[in-house]
């Protein structure tokens, strides 16, 4: 008789232009891959626009106007930076570019379609994060799909997609019933939320506590 082992479910909000997004999945998978029982986790990713309906805009001015000046905007971005050396990613502030990242967004749900969801958000952030290339043009966008193995015929369909679009605002609603206003955010089995980059150690004990718990089930 085959035993019966728990599953742990979790959802994923998170946007390309959040500052500590990139980080915190750097971190998840650290515990995810010290986790025990890691063939037994499900992980369903969704997104949250942080600047819905704003253009684009160099990194540094939108956070000055975001933080409500240069001396905080420096301080996070300094701390950032910091954080993100320590998950081996670098933070080039200066050529980043913030706004509402609908289309990429719709691009990496229909990467995660066709089974490249991780590759085309890696991608994405790397190309944003590091190489200063911009995640808001949609010729770009489709360069980028294409350097993940997307067709560029199929990620040009995607980006004229009204029902990927939809599936958007449908993950931002989802959120929104939570009581969530911001990103990054992991939900277990719907019932335990973690937000913001927390430690590796962190989300591998809540890992083992909602096994835990299942397993009592």
């Amino acid at each position: 008789m085959k035993e019966l082992r728990p599953v742990i479910e979790i959802d994923v909000w998170s946007d390309l232009v959040c500052p500590w997004c990139w980080i915190a999945k750097k971190r998840f998978e650290k515990g995810l891959a010290a986790f025990e029982h890691k063939d037994n986790v499900i992980v369903r990713h969704h997104s949250f626009r942080i600047a819905d309906n704003k253009t684009a805009l160099p990194y540094r001015e939108a956070l000055n106007r975001k933080l409500g000046g240069p001396q905080r905007a420096e301080m996070m971005m300094s701390q950032v930076a910091a954080a993100g050396k320590e998950e081996g990613l670098n933070y080039l502030f200066d050529s980043m570019l913030f706004g509402d990242t609908e289309d990429a967004l719709t691009l990496s749900a229909a990467a995660r379609r066709d089974g490249m969801g991780d590759e085309m958000t890696e991608r994405l952030f790397q190309a944003s994060v590091e190489e200063g290339r911009s995640i808001f043009d949609r010729d770009e966008l489709i360069k980028l799909a294409t350097e993940v193995g997307m067709p560029a015929e199929t990620a040009a369909a995607a980006l004229d997609d009204a029902e990927l679009r939809a599936s958007i605002a449908a993950d931002e609603n989802a959120a929104r019933a939570m009581g969530a206003s911001g990103v990054p955010l992991y939900v277990f089995n719907h019932k335990y939320a973690i937000s913001g980059a927390q430690p590796a150690d962190h989300f591998l004990s809540a890992l083992r506590q909602v096994w835990d718990e299942k397993a009592e089930e």
